[in-house]
């Protein structure tokens, strides 16, 4: 099999996806595809006189187009794809389907609370697409009001405050069972301070050391988000993620991605030992390497509000850390950065962030900034 494939999207995490599938025997050709409007008509369905080829597979990255229904328009135009349906991406772009999803299936979740709570903490949820930021832990009525103002318009709901570990757990929906990768953590505050804004994600690593209690419950949960897809009768070939935290003794769901998270994606992929496009075209199991896998996100300074571009970028040489580039442009052969996420920075190794750290050191950028405390 020699398959010409499309990526769907720009990002680290998209670069990673197409590095693991040029080193597949059943690619021949990758592309990364940043915009799909060009491929499409009036109605913004898929032309397929508009493609300069028509791929074997195509591959959604991001949420956006899978939530605006372009897999159901590619496999509408004859495309076989890699990503959720429109109606199953509401997982993702709507919280509040979302959470009727978890609760009339039985999986633990927050409890609600009225919107007129005052009781702190509490977890404010906005119903849509927020890019990672729509939801925060507010600790008084002045932090939560700030915070609902940020989204003027859109719905939220509020729900009781859970403490404790957190993973994600990526899963891939094939021909009806769940492919589940190994649980990964990753740290999505700015910073170490429970006060900063939340990110799309600083950093990640995976495997996650769970007791025997931990990995029982996960199962459990597991089998049942299986069983919930199916009697929904889900029929997709597609990523979920699943953000859980162990409180109360149990897993319970945080919220719901319809893609591979990034960077979790990052350190899976750095950290999984078999060929990745032979998992989502012929349903194999994941094999992994031994070691940790382990992404750290070089930002600009100023993410996630305002942050500084244009910093020329000069990576240093190691032959153990791979780069994928985010919020980066290229000028007459240089790297700049132009974006909040610029970098992402991945290494497999028992002891990761000390190299990881080490490189980004090393990493001449201005303003440039990045977690120093994350570890294993």
């Amino acid at each position: 099999m020699s398959l010409d494939i499309w990526v769907v999207g720009n990002g680290a995490r998209e670069q990673a996806i197409k590095s693991a599938c040029e080193k597949s025997a059943l690619s021949d050709k990758v592309h990364l595809i940043e915009d799909l409007t060009p491929y499409l008509d009036c109605n913004y369905n898929v032309d397929i006189e508009k493609l300069p080829e028509i791929p074997d597979l195509v591959i959604f990255g991001p949420e956006q187009p899978i939530c605006d229904g372009m897999v159901d328009k590619f496999e509408n135009a004859g495309i076989k794809c890699i990503g959720i349906n429109q109606a199953f991406s509401r997982l993702e772009s709507s919280k509040l389907f979302a959470k009727s999803f978890i609760v009339n299936n039985g999986i633990k979740c927050a409890k609600l609370l009225p919107i007129e709570s005052n009781e702190f903490p509490q977890v404010l949820k906005f119903d849509g697409l927020c890019k990672g930021k729509g939801v925060k832990v507010v600790y008084n009525n002045e932090e939560k009001n700030a915070f609902a103002r940020k989204f003027t318009g859109m719905r939220y709901f509020i729900e009781e405050y859970l403490e404790g570990d957190e993973i994600s757990v990526m899963s891939y929906l094939y021909d009806g069972r769940l492919i589940n990768f190994r649980p990964a953590r990753d740290f999505k505050r700015l910073s170490a301070d429970k006060n900063s804004p939340n990110t799309g994600g600083m950093g990640a690593y995976t495997p996650v050391t769970l007791s025997s209690e931990q990995q029982v419950k996960l199962d459990i949960y597991l089998k049942r988000l299986e069983s919930a897809l199916l009697n929904a009768e889900a029929e997709f070939r597609g990523f979920i993620y699943s953000g859980l935290i162990w409180a109360k003794n149990d897993w319970y769901v945080l919220e719901y991605n319809v893609r591979l998270g990034d960077p979790e994606c990052q350190a899976i992929l750095t950290n999984l030992k078999n060929d990745f496009l032979d998992i989502l075209i012929n349903g194999t199991e994941p094999e992994y390497k031994d070691g940790v896998g382990a992404c750290l996100t070089i930002a600009a300074e100023g993410y996630p509000d305002t942050p500084i571009k244009g910093d020329e970028i000069i990576l240093p040489e190691d032959s153990r850390v791979v780069v994928y580039n985010a919020g980066v442009i290229e000028k007459d052969g240089k790297l700049y950065s132009n974006g909040g996420r610029v970098l992402s920075i991945c290494t497999n190794s028992e002891n990761p962030f000390p190299i990881l750290k080490n490189y980004a050191e090393k990493i001449q950028m201005k303003h440039k900034y990045y977690r120093k405390d994350i570890d294993i």
